[in-house]
């Protein structure tokens, strides 16, 4: 008989099926094996279910006896993660299961990203369709494909189906916080057109930031955690100022809603050269060191002779606007929330930069609360690729939920948690992308909606985890506010 490891830990019923989740791979692009597991899920118990094109599932149950006359409750949530991994971890996340961990109240993965985002989300959402002891009402499940990378599913999916008055959003991660408001904004590349020559002489160098901890770009912009693809093109300006050199190509980040922690850039130097670049690496080490002590102290710079031959580079020009772009995007913080204390408004993150045969492609994560704002990001990333002879593509989109000051259903999540937990809860508008925005327009019809969910951290990063006691909570309060609405 197969061993679980979580088969022992509250919520039995929600942990059952976060293990089964966790065994199926659901990387961005790659939803179709649990879309077809919850298929199955929704066969065995004889409950409606529709699986669409892109493989978004919907899955109905409805309401016990005495509970047909009250407001239907939409539980949405996405199938897919985010898939990180240490450097040099083995996993493959395209076939293998993740290897979960319990440390004490933690549940994380070994080497990887946990997928707690959103795979809790399902896992509760499961739990309650599952169960033939909670009395509720109208119960229809959303469970999308691709919210990671441009929330396509959601945007594909027939809304206009929903016929809950009630919305419950599945994916949102800090205990005692609920999210009733998001930000927008669309996901753009940059192109700086590459011109290639032959390589000179000299060796090959290889410049490398790496050990940044990283994080979810919304979620962990404001605590000022270096991003690798600033901090490298910041070194390769400071090297273009002391001693020539070429460059074969500039690479960093894995996803492009993650802040990257790792960049490299391949360089050809002539040996008279190389102690100048030596002595500015060594420089910017000790700079890095001191600056980010506090947010990320395993940066580590090296500049280290690298084996393989370089048989072309940028031209000059191209050299000097792929580092000039790298130093002038903006990336951070853009503005702080004023409704609302300590919630970020505006941000931008450089996300990815890779180079390819004809250009060397940026990519930004634009958010904001204010759809002016993140469209004024917008245009300044077009007007600099241009100053570079580079062009910028939309990539995807992502539109902001506005915070409605009359939502109802945020006042009985409230008055439960003080009631069992014994402390107020607080409501604030989420500095990230969620698809309540998409399907709240796309069902055409003014319904109240929420976003929550257990303490889960360190999204979008190896260390991901999820609190055991904080989902023992919500399963708690969520079977309460099915009996309540």
């Amino acid at each position: 008989m197969e061993k679980r490891l979580l088969e022992n830990i509250e919520p039995k019923e929600v942990f059952y099926f976060f293990e089964e989740i966790s065994k199926i791979p659901r990387g961005t692009g790659n939803e179709k094996a649990v879309s077809d597991w919850l298929v199955k899920f929704a066969k065995d118990r004889g409950l409606y279910y529709l699986q669409d094109e892109k493989f978004n599932i919907y899955i109905r149950k409805e309401a016990t006896k005495g509970y047909e006359s009250r407001p239907g409750v939409i539980f949405q949530s996405h199938m897919d993660m985010v898939c990180e991994k240490k450097e040099g971890a083995r996993h493959d996340f395209l076939k293998d299961p993740i290897n979960i961990v319990v440390e004490g109240d933690k549940i994380t993965a070994r080497d990887t990203t946990l997928g707690g985002d959103d795979g809790i989300g399902m896992a509760l959402t499961l739990a309650l369709l599952d169960s033939d002891t909670i009395e509720h009402p109208l119960l229809e499940a959303v469970i999308t494909v691709d919210e990671e990378l441009g929330m396509t599913g959601a945007e594909c999916f027939d809304a206009g189906m929903l016929e809950g008055d009630i919305f419950i959003n599945l994916d949102s991660d800090d205990d005692g916080v609920f999210v009733v408001g998001s930000a927008g904004g669309p996901t753009v590349s940059a192109h700086i057109p590459i011109e290639w020559e032959n390589g000179g002489e000299g060796v090959s160098y290889m410049l490398s930031v790496t050990g940044l901890l990283g994080g979810h770009s919304g979620e962990d912009i404001h605590r000022e955690r270096g991003n690798a693809n600033k901090l490298i093109s910041r070194v390769l300006d400071a090297m273009e100022r002391t001693a020539e050199f070429e460059m074969a190509y500039v690479n960093g980040g894995v996803m492009c809603n993650a802040i990257p922690r790792e960049a490299r850039a391949l360089l050809l130097v002539k040996e008279s050269n190389v102690l100048k670049l030596k002595e500015v690496a060594d420089e910017y080490s000790k700079i890095y060191a001191n600056e980010y002590r506090l947010s990320d102290k395993g940066l580590t710079l090296s500049f280290e002779p690298f084996e393989s031959k370089v048989e072309r580079v940028f031209s000059k020009k191209t050299k000097e606007s792929v580092i000039s772009f790298g130093c002038l995007c903006e990336t951070g913080i853009i503005r702080m929330n004023l409704e609302f204390e300590n919630v970020v408004e505006s941000s931008n993150s450089l996300g990815t930069v890779t180079t390819g045969e004809e250009s060397v492609k940026f990519t930004f994560v634009t958010r904001s609360s204010i759809e002016s704002m993140y469209r004024n990001m917008v245009y300044k990333i077009d007007r600099l690729a241009k100053i570079f002879g580079g062009y910028m593509c939309k990539e995807y989109d992502c539109l902001e939920w506005p915070y409605d000051p009359e939502n109802r259903i945020k006042k009985i999540f409230e008055s439960i948690y003080m009631e069992f937990f014994g402390r107020e809860a607080r409501s604030v508008v989420l500095h990230t992308g969620l698809e309540c925005g998409i399907i709240g327009r796309n069902v055409g019809r003014k319904i109240d909606m929420i976003s929550m969910g257990p303490e889960c951290k360190d999204l979008h990063m190896p260390g991901e985890w999820l609190s055991i006691e904080s989902t023992k909570r919500y399963w708690s309060m969520l079977a309460e506010v099915l009996r309540r609405v």
